[in-house]
């Protein structure tokens, strides 16, 4: 039994694979200062290993693509459960050809949503939207990762008003909800002009993308901000968006499974 673990700059991701099965994904919010992690926080990672195999040895497959230290994850777990293993996916554990300038410099957690798509989705070519801290635009074509673009991630670029202005207020990006209905164009205040203006924004740009090689394929959007972005991608390129919220997690599941 593993547990996949993928480790971004702003929250970390797991499943259990167990017996051939996955279980249910859990996100966590990595502390956005220190190294040290709460007793909450290892309290809800570790009620993952409440199975059948509990008390057996257990691998942790870890992707750390954010900025917070595996080892810190490592040793806090290893005090509650001293005979788990760890393993830090490297790009040679990954199984995707990669067609870019220097394959050294891509992000594991790229390759892994990618890798997760081709097994999943087994399509010949696919675009792949990661809407994370960064968002990632990602062309897989024949089982090959072929390069793509990256923008600011929402979060990310709504920080960056501040730093414009002092007049220009920070403004969150807002948990998605089912029911919401965006306003409608022009926004009468600063807010409004902000946050639509990011989520636009970012919308446009990937259906640019999209449109500069694509007419008819998949758009798969995966990621922290991918419900949110769901809506919009799925209203300006209709029929060719579909939502996969953990492809990062399904790479690395697939990538040891037999």
């Amino acid at each position: 039994m593993h547990i996949a673990v993928d480790i971004g700059n702003t929250c970390l991701k797991c499943s259990v694979l167990h017996s051939e099965k996955v279980g249910v994904p859990i996100t966590l919010r990595i502390p956005s200062r220190g190294t040290r992690l709460s007793k909450s926080f290892l309290r809800d990672l570790l009620c993952l290993t409440m199975t059948d195999g509990y008390r057996l040895p257990m691998t942790w497959r870890i992707a750390p693509t954010g900025r917070f230290p595996w080892q810190v994850l490592q040793e806090e777990i290893l005090k509650i459960r001293p005979r788990d293993q760890f393993k830090i996916i490297t790009r040679k554990q990954i199984p995707l050809k990669i067609d870019v300038d220097a394959p050294k410099n891509v992000g594991v957690d790229r390759l892994l949503a990618a890798f997760g798509a081709t097994k999943r989705y087994n399509d010949w070519t696919m675009l792949i939207v990661d809407a994370g801290t960064a968002i990632t635009i990602d062309v897989v074509q024949d089982q090959t990762f072929c390069g793509g673009a990256i923008l600011p991630g929402l979060t990310t670029m709504s920080e960056t008003y501040p730093k414009i202005s002092e007049k220009l207020p920070l403004v969150p990006i807002p948990e998605y909800r089912d029911e919401q209905e965006p306003p409608v164009y022009p926004y009468k205040n600063t807010e409004d002009a902000i946050r639509h203006g990011i989520y636009w924004g970012v919308v446009g740009a990937i259906r640019q993308f999209y449109e500069m090689r694509f007419t008819d394929t998949r758009l798969i959007l995966t990621g922290g901000d991918a419900n949110y972005l769901h809506p919009g991608l799925a209203r300006v390129i209709p029929q060719r968006v579909v939502l996969s919220s953990n492809l990062v997690l399904e790479g690395i599941h697939q990538c040891f499974s037999k």
